[in-house]
Order: C-alpha cells, then structure tokens, then sequence
C-alpha cells in the first residue's frame, strides 16, 4: 500500500492560484464585494481539485508482476494490478510510474541504464482490482531493479497532481541478446575452424538417428536402400537419418579481454555470449543428448546436465552475467574437459580470440598426452572477430529501449 503522499501545483494550477490571488488583492485594496466571491468562486476549484487527488492516490495497492525470463533486445511485458481498498469512493485517471536501472552490483555487467516506464488505469472502482501493463526493452544483459513504484492523479481539473509512492523493488536477470543460426550452421560447424580456415574431419553421413524412409535420389549410397521396402513398393526406398543434433556438446566459452579493452572487443565479448546462449538455447529445445558448458572468464565455471529446458534457463541466467577476463584459464580448462568427453562428442570453444588450439598443443598440459593432442584436432574453434562469423550466426537489428 502506498503511504508517502505529495501534493504539487501543475504549471496551470500555478496561474490559476497566481490569478486567484491577484482577484483577492483587488477586492481587498477596493473593498469590492464581488472581486470576494469572484476570489471564492475561483479558489474553491482549487481546493476541491486538491482534495479529489488527495483522496484518489489514497489506500491503493499497486502490485507488480515481472515475466518469468527475458532476454535483451527483446521486447516483453510487465503486469500492474492496482487495487482499491476504499469502500465507495473510486479513483479516475491513474498514471503507474515504474523506475528501471542497472542493479549496482560489483558482479553485473550492466550498468548506466535508467529507463521509466508507465502504464494507465482509466477508472478503479471501489474495491475492485484492475489490471493493465506496460512493454519494456532493455538493450543489455544483466541484472536490473525495477522500482520503486509511484501512482499519480490530475483529476478531475488537472491543476493539482497528487502523487503516491511505493518503495518496494524487485530485481530481474536479463539474459543475452539471442541470435539467428543459419542453415549453413552444422555444416560449417563440422566443417571448419572459424579464425583459421582450416578444414576439419567430419562425420558420415549416416551418423545419426534413422527415423523413417523415403524414395531413392541421385547420389544416395547404396547402404541406405531398405530392400524389403522396396520389393513391395516395386522402387528403390532408402532409410532416412537424422541429422547429427543429439550427439554429447561442450561448449567453452573463452570470454578474453586485456585490462583495458577497446569499443570493439567489449563488443566482441558481448558477441561471443550472444553466440554462446544462441547456441544453448537451440540445442536445449532438444532435450535428448548432454550439454557441458565451461566459461573461461571471472571466475571459471563449468555445468553438466542433460540438454532440457530447465538447464539451458540456468544457464541464461549465468550466462547474463558472465564477465571477461585478461587471465588466460582455457588451458586448464581444456584439459580438464577434453580427456572426460566420450568418443564422438563435440567440442566447441567460442572465443574472443583467434584459434589458440595450436598454442595448446604446445603447452605443458598436452605434453605427453596423445589422446589429449588427438582430442584437440576434434575441436571447433570459432573466433566471433573472424568475418565470416555471419555465415553461421546473425544477430537482429539493434533495438533501443524507449
């Protein structure tokens, strides 16, 4: 319930007194008895304004109700439900002011945002409960406080405006920007390590799930053909495979930064977590295979789940506030990860650097190690520095909040 309570004069309310006045200097200086009514006529509006704010912003619960998630650049809605706890009386014209900024916290990465939001209520009856909303887009990733609320009133006259507010806030982690991936995505993710252009070994093509059957087609191999099919169909049919999606992942994301970074490699940090969640959250929607995610940034973490839809919000949630790092961990954590991947999952490391796959080869983690060595010529390295980043992944269009 709201309990501090101001009272200001609007630019009219300042005049119309400012007039009032003068109409009561007048009638004083002349002893005129009808500049006296005049001056009454007129102030009596004033208070009456006064008084019908006063009471309309008076015993009024204002509740807000934050989405479950959100993700920066995308647009999502807030719930306000006001309710009035006055047994005859309603209020009219209702404005909810809602105050959104960074949360000042050490670890968040967000910081020097400040957005007011508002929404309406036309009319709250007596003992009623009215619901409206307002739609918000917050540019960036991280976690954000929203309050403290305030409602306020110019009716019925607009010269007075009586304004409530309501300290409590609460707090909302924002997840990253999320992307596109586009077709060429497994293709080129088998293919190549972005940053080098070096060509990578791929797996068969009948490395997947077989999942059903379909008519034959030039340059199908003949391993496919299901031939009890196709004596009853009298053509050739061949078994269809799912494409390779559900294999075991480990994602690395390799957030580097010196201590001084430039515009473009805090941009290419945020691009790397916009990448890395996009990623996440595609291969979550699965919920079939296991999905390792480590971050080499401030501090290293490393997760291990099953690919469902619980565990890639979690990671939204941590991805939104991973920070850079100038400490090189990725050695450490490469080594840790590469030897516990079971045969045929796959490595990838998005990295704010170029490959550094042929450093770690040469560290002191890998001496000695061939199958350390023979699991590092598996891994997928993409550079989001590297131009040819927007065959694989787009972001949309920036989105300004308003």
């Amino acid at each position: 319930m709201f309990r501090r309570r101001t009272i200001t004069l609007r630019r009219e309310g300042i005049y119309y007194l400012l007039v009032s006045i003068f109409v009561v200097g007048g009638a004083t200086l002349q002893d005129i008895n009808l500049l006296f009514v005049l001056a009454g006529l007129m102030i009596g509006p004033l208070i009456y304004n006064w008084r019908m704010a006063s009471l309309s912003v008076r015993w009024l619960a204002i509740r807000r109700v934050l989405p479950e998630y959100a993700f920066a650049g995308q647009p999502f809605r807030v719930e306000i439900e006001g309710e009035n706890l006055r047994y005859r009386m309603g209020s009219w014209m209702l404005v909810i002011e809602d105050l959104i900024e960074a949360d000042p916290a050490e670890d968040n990465p967000t910081s020097g945002i400040r957005i007011r939001a508002s929404a309406i209520i036309a009319y709250l009856g007596a003992k009623q409960v009215e619901r409206t909303c307002y739609q918000l887009t917050l540019p960036r990733r991280g976690r954000y406080r929203f309050g403290p609320l305030s409602v306020s009133t110019r009716f019925p006259l607009g010269l007075v405006k009586a304004t409530a507010r309501l300290p409590q806030t609460r707090r909302m982690i924002v997840g990253p920007r999320l992307g596109t991936l586009t077709p060429q995505w497994l293709q080129l993710v088998d293919s190549r390590r972005f940053g080098r252009q070096r060509a990578q070994y791929r797996q068969g093509p009948i490395d997947g799930d077989y999942f059903g059957l379909r008519e034959w087609r030039a340059g199908d191999s003949k391993r496919w053909i299901h031939w009890r099919t196709a004596a009853k169909l009298g053509q050739l049919a061949v078994r269809q495979f799912e494409q390779q999606q559900d294999r075991d992942l480990a994602l690395i994301l390799d957030l580097w930064a010196p201590g001084s970074p430039s515009d473009q490699q805090r941009g290419n940090v945020e691009l790397a977590v916009s990448l890395a969640a996009t990623v996440i959250d595609h291969f979550t929607r699965r919920a079939r295979s296991h999905l390792t995610v480590c971050f080499a940034a401030r501090p290293p973490r490393t997760w291990s789940s099953r690919a469902t839809a619980v565990f890639g919000r979690q990671m939204m949630e941590r991805l939104a506030m991973a920070r850079a790092t100038s400490d090189d961990s990725l050695p450490e954590l490469m080594n840790s990860l590469v030897l516990k991947m079971p045969s045929g999952a796959r490595v990838l490391v998005i990295s704010t650097r170029s490959d550094e796959l042929g450093s770690l080869q040469h560290s002191e983690e890998s001496t000695g190690k061939v199958r350390y060595l023979s699991a590092l010529s598996q891994v997928n390295w993409i550079d989001v520095g590297a131009p040819q980043l927007d065959l694989i992944f787009q972001l949309p269009s920036q989105v300004n909040a308003s």
